[in-house]
């Protein structure tokens, strides 16, 4: 307890609060701007880190790596366009909220949700980083694989009405997951000959194509309707520009159980964000009184989604300080400024440098409080978006979605790329299928078959090894019951539907 006191003093130290609130700020314009991520302003940050100390550099980035995580909200909410991947799953109810006259409460929601996710996380990388890391070593390909099997029934509860239409979209995420070079013969797959499709697909394409892009062709095809409407009405009354008593009550049981969640998943390394606020929304839906609202306004979808992608903040540093393994790739970019401080990322860390690391836990810590109050005199300033025609909106959603995916690899193959996802997404919601499982699908596909072939082939082919560890039973059993949990309550809500 004395470091970790010792560590809020250095925080608030002057010359380190000026890099703590800077870390915030362009982390959360960053994380605003589709295309532009948290990694990438954690990227943009390291080489002004250079010259100053280790303390001040750890702080400003992971308070920009924290804001960029939130900031993605800010666009999922306002223009229905994810600034990051982990804000994917807030764009159904937060931009539903948005055009009810409620962006202010929509904004509100994902503050209080992301600030709780992410110190609750960061208490628990204080007192379990160690334990929770060693145990997490014990996870093998076979244990990931069924952890994956496990993840692909979130699909089945993001179907919707139509759990066959659900299906077809988590098989396209997955067939677009396996486009690139084959991990073990590296041959190449799907690539039809385009040497840039060698190495994949990038996420943020496929996000901003399928989700903002698309949206701009759907709201192409209501020109004549939307051309002299505001893009988003205002406030009706007072308490829809207000996070409620009645919201809080609603909410709270979700951001316990979606910061547990994201600690959970951020501690495995290689899932990351973009799955955790998949799984937070998917149990907030199942555990609420009326599921059918989610995806209409819900703001018990946005604290699922949102306390569970920034739980992963704090709880992505347990393997990255514990054993050196970034949990995704955000954290990854962070072991470079870890190096370049003359720090090794590993066990040996809380031995050489313990009073850096307990910095790092207080930085973690006090950039939530930094973010919410930032956030809290500035989103007027987000919010009056609400007040611009969708004449002037949509055209600079375009730009900064073509600048934001060009910006990622400096590639025009990724902008055409994104038309193409455009189009897909435009025609899965004509036809209505719902697009969100094939984002799922997608962002699960190369986990999936990177620790299933590697399984097999150090079992030598044995399909046997997926139930040979307690781990491997304890994830089948959690499978079994999350399926027939989805198949009674999609039936349930359907005997609920011919009754009325």
């Amino acid at each position: 307890m004395d470091m970790l006191l010792n560590g809020f003093m250095a925080v608030l130290m002057p010359e380190n609060l000026i890099y703590l609130f800077g870390g915030v700020v362009i982390g959360l314009v960053m994380g605003a701007i589709p295309g532009l991520t948290a990694t990438m302003a954690i990227a943009l940050i390291i080489p002004m880190t250079y010259y100053i100390t280790p303390t001040q550099s750890l702080i400003m980035l992971l308070a920009a790596y924290n804001a960029g995580t939130f900031g993605g909200s800010m666009s999922a909410i306002l223009i229905a366009t994810p600034g990051t991947p982990a804000a994917a799953a807030t764009v159904a109810d937060g931009f539903a909220l948005a055009k009810q006259g409620k962006a202010v409460k929509a904004i509100k929601a994902a503050l209080f949700a992301s600030c709780f996710g992410c110190l609750f996380s960061s208490v628990m990388l204080v007192l379990v980083a160690q334990p929770v890391a060693r145990y997490a070593l014990k996870f093998g390909p076979a244990e990931y694989t069924v952890l994956m099997v496990f993840s692909l029934t979130i699909i089945a509860s993001a179907a919707g009405r139509s759990m066959i239409k659900g299906l077809i979209g988590g098989c396209l995420g997955l067939l677009f997951g396996c486009v690139g070079m084959d991990a073990v013969f590296t041959s190449p797959r799907l690539t039809f000959g385009i040497l840039k499709l060698s190495s994949g697909i990038d996420l943020m394409v496929l996000l901003i194509g399928a989700l903002a892009f698309s949206e701009l062709l759907k709201q192409v095809c209501n020109i004549r309707k939307t051309t002299n409407m505001p893009h988003l009405p205002a406030p009706s009354c007072k308490e829809d520009s207000q996070f409620t008593k009645d919201d809080l009550k609603l909410s709270w049981k979700h951001w316990f159980r979606s910061s547990v969640i994201g600690c959970v998943i951020g501690a495995l390394p290689g899932l990351g964000p973009a799955l955790a606020c998949w799984v937070g929304y998917d149990a907030a839906k199942r555990s609420a009184k009326h599921p059918e609202l989610f995806g209409k306004g819900a703001v018990e979808g946005i604290a699922g989604a949102e306390a569970a992608n920034n739980a992963v903040c704090g709880a992505n540093m347990i393997p990255l300080l514990s054993l050196g393994v970034p949990g995704d790739t955000g954290a990854a970019v962070l072991i470079g400024a870890f190096l370049v401080q003359g720090l090794t990322p590993g066990p040996l860390i809380f031995s050489e440098s313990p009073q850096t690391v307990y910095n790092v836990y207080a930085g973690l810590i006090m950039c939530n409080v930094v973010l919410f109050f930032v956030v809290m005199s500035s989103y007027r300033l987000f919010a009056g978006v609400a007040k611009l025609e969708g004449s002037l909106i949509y055209p600079a959603v375009c730009v900064f979605c073509v600048v934001g995916v060009y910006a990622l690899n400096r590639s025009l193959v990724d902008v055409w790329l994104m038309l193409f996802f455009a189009v897909i997404g435009f025609v899965l919601s004509k036809f209505e299928f719902p697009t969100v499982t094939m984002l799922i699908g997608f962002i699960l596909s190369p986990i999936f078959e990177r620790n299933a072939r590697r399984a097999l082939q150090l079992s030598f082919g044995e399909y046997s090894v997926f139930f040979r560890s307690p781990l491997c039973w304890a994830f089948w059993a959690i499978t079994v019951i999350s399926v027939v949990t989805i198949l009674w309550g999609k039936r349930k809500h359907k005997t609920l539907q011919d009754g009325l």
